[in-house]
């Protein structure tokens, strides 16, 4: 913690139980008063999608105007399956990938709860089944 001015030599820090109150004395936190309109028409408006614009033409996929995917004209250029196509990896480099992608995806066809368990009986030495 800094402290300004001299720091005592043989001052040890005081563990202080922290009730609820002071866990929060330092949040600050505050707002500003404003006035709600209702509208009926506008609400239904939106409920039922009708602000909502096709993408790229496709009616099946309806944004808002304010979706990223409103700026992506040509996916061409990712259609391919990678950015780059003309890398070709080296025998290492595909190896590693490989590792990789078994670690990437461990979760989907591992439980990895249970894996850990069994981890656990086997470096105790207890064979539980």
């Amino acid at each position: 913690m800094y402290r300004r001015g001299a720091a005592k030599k043989d001052s040890k820090p005081v563990k202080k139980d922290v009730s609820d109150s002071d866990k929060y004395a330092d949040l600050l936190v505050f707002g500003y008063a404003c006035k709600l309109f209702r509208d009926d028409e506008r609400g239904l408006y939106h409920e039922h999608g009708k602000h909502l614009i096709p993408w790229m033409g496709d009616k099946s996929i309806m944004i808002d105007r304010y979706d990223g995917r409103g700026h992506l004209h040509d996916l061409s250029e990712y259609d391919s399956g990678s950015w780059n196509t003309s890398y070709q990896l080296s025998e290492e480099e595909a190896r590693i990938e490989a590792l990789c992608d078994e670690e990437r995806y461990l979760a989907l066809h591992t439980d990895l709860l249970e894996e850990e368990a069994r981890q656990g009986e086997q470096d105790t030495g207890l064979n539980i089944q």
